[in-house]
């Protein structure tokens, strides 16, 4: 992909690859002469993802959030966007000071109020109960019989499988907005302001689903933080149903598990693997774990 690029940006001075996430996009650092701009690359043309990036960048900013600039789309492969840095919010809240994490937490809060204003009509694409099956399904496919002891047969899978699918069944109403990803390394920090990338896939979810991505991020423990969270949101008046918002929490952590061992198992990303533990924590911990499955179904 970089000589692809390097075709086609023949005034730049370099270019050098940048972080990557669990996709199949490649993102590089694109030097000229006074500035710096961040290349989007896909292996081939993707007019329908690009296009939906384009749209969804005016939607996110029309509601004051902030996102990166699109400078230039090229061959519907490439978007070349303004360079925000590479500092994380997985990272700031490691090097900040107090005073610092807790002006990014309602940062984070007031970000978290302004995306469920957004009306769902804005992304066509829906988290419904069917589609959150398919991520249990992937999860059973993917993690649970690499990691978990307990899933060494197909009757304790189908036996998990029943538990999934009950409680996602019960996670309701999908009538809400999302970013899909909001976590702490979709956020970039770029002079005192937080910066939401990966938005593409943003679609209507269940209520909380985008709280509860930060929330129980498995790249952050927010640990003592967390119930500031959810204090500033009701002081900016969300309203919280916490049975909800923990089933929720159950299903997007499960989710993460999932895409964790598939990119381990199938894709060999190890870097991934840092990041089970925490997740496990945060599924074992949650007030609703034993209404749904027992200890031994997570157990490594």
């Amino acid at each position: 992909m970089k000589e692809y690029l390097e075709t086609k940006l023949r005034n730049a001075n370099g270019i050098k690859k940048i972080r990557g996430e669990a996709s199949t996009r490649v993102f590089y650092r694109v030097f000229f002469d006074s500035y710096s701009l961040v290349a989007m690359v896909y292996p081939g043309e993707n007019k329908e993802e690009i296009s939906r990036i384009v749209k969804l960048t005016n939607v996110y900013k029309e509601h004051h959030i902030d996102v990166p600039e699109i400078e230039e789309v090229m061959d519907n492969r490439i978007i070349l966007q303004e360079d925000l840095g590479d500092l994380l919010a997985q990272k700031a809240f490691s090097i900040f000071k107090e005073e610092e994490q807790k002006k990014l937490l309602e940062t984070a809060a007031d970000i978290l109020i302004r995306l469920k204003e957004i009306a769902p009509s804005c992304t066509k694409a829906v988290l419904d109960t069917a589609r959150m099956k398919w991520e249990m399904d992937f999860f059973l496919t993917h993690f649970a019989p690499n990691y978990l002891s307990y899933c060494n047969n197909k009757s304790a899978l189908q036996e998990l499988r029943e538990r999934l699918y009950r409680m996602v069944e019960q996670i309701r109403p999908i009538d809400t907005f999302a970013h899909r990803d909001y976590h702490s390394r979709n956020m970039l920090i770029h002079k005192g302001r937080i910066y939401l990338v990966d938005f593409q896939d943003s679609l209507v979810a269940p209520s909380y689903y985008d709280v509860v991505s930060f929330a129980f991020d498995s790249y952050l423990d927010l640990k003592s933080r967390r119930p500031v969270l959810f204090d500033y949101l009701r002081e900016r008046g969300m309203v919280i149903d916490e049975e909800l918002l923990y089933m929720t929490a159950l299903q997007r952590n499960i989710k993460a598990l999932g895409t964790f061992g598939y990119q381990v198992t199938v894709r060999r990303n190890l870097s991934y693997k840092r990041y089970i533990n925490r997740t496990l924590r945060h599924i074992v911990s949650n007030p609703l774990f034993e209404r749904f499955f027992h200890w031994s179904m997570f157990s490594k």
